[in-house]
């Protein structure tokens, strides 16, 4: 059983939609700034679909991976909802394979934190190289150090509604820059009756060289490293990164 696969079925009612809900926008400005070789993309470890779906809507052919079937359940029925293509797939983010080359990968939400060893995420990288055309671009946001440990830290945060109660608690070891969150949530039932699920997530703080070695190692040139949501330059108390790769022009699959 997959993490997220119990939690897909609350994620979006839960909050964490308003994430995909902000990114969308800000996407579309990074774009105007560092433009794409093409109208093809791929979001990695897409979710509940939010953002792809979005891609989708204006026009572009959309590819979906995620290792968690909860969450392409989510996504396939907000696809099915809409009437939009969106070519969704389970598969590892380390061994993904494409019908073809995209000139855009999105990996958002801290989901290159998941990854928890630099050789996995070269790995990731590699392959995220191998699925773009030459020229085409990575858009991936990471959590830093100064989130996991101060801001998630050692904490307790709760989410409810009619239909659905989540905890989180998390922990963070400075040591191993390890940042585990352990997820209770109860669900109600078409009885009325709750159902609970546990998960426990782990995502890991990388130093920025860390992630720039692995990105220029994969051959994907950095051209911008923000602090999310914005366009300003990184700050040692910077909360997220998003890290803007682009794959030589000249450079083959």
């Amino acid at each position: 059983m997959s993490i997220y696969d119990y939690y897909a079925q609350v994620y979006d009612d839960s909050g964490q939609i308003a994430f995909s809900i902000k990114m969308i926008p800000y996407l579309d400005d990074l774009l105007q700034r560092h433009p794409a070789p093409g109208r093809s993309m791929l979001d990695l470890a897409c979710g509940t679909g939010t953002v792809a779906l979005s891609f989708a809507q204006q026009g572009w052919e959309v590819y979906g991976v995620d290792a968690s079937s909860g969450m392409l359940a989510q996504s396939r029925h907000k696809v099915e909802q809409t009437g939009h293509n969106v070519t969704l797939s389970q598969q590892d983010m380390r061994r993904f394979l494409l019908p073809h080359p995209v000139a855009l990968v999105t990996c958002l939400y801290d989901s290159l934190n998941y990854v928890l060893t630099l050789s996995e995420l070269q790995q990731v990288l590699r392959r995220v190289a191998a699925a773009l055309v030459p020229g085409g671009l990575l858009m991936g946001d990471m959590n830093t150090q100064e989130t996991l440990e101060h801001v998630w830290g050692n904490n307790t945060f709760f989410v409810e509604s009619q239909d659905m109660a989540v905890v989180l608690r998390s922990g963070y070891e400075p040591e191993t820059r390890l940042s585990t969150v352990h997820i209770v949530g109860f669900v109600r039932q078409e009885n009325g009756l709750y159902s609970r699920f546990d998960e426990h997530h782990t995502e890991v703080a990388y130093e920025d060289d860390e992630v720039r070695a692995a990105l220029e190692a994969a051959g994907l040139h950095v051209e911008a490293a923000y602090e999310c949501f914005s366009f300003a330059p990184l700050s040692e108390k910077a909360r997220r990164i998003m890290w803007v790769a682009r794959k030589a022009s000249n450079q083959q699959q």
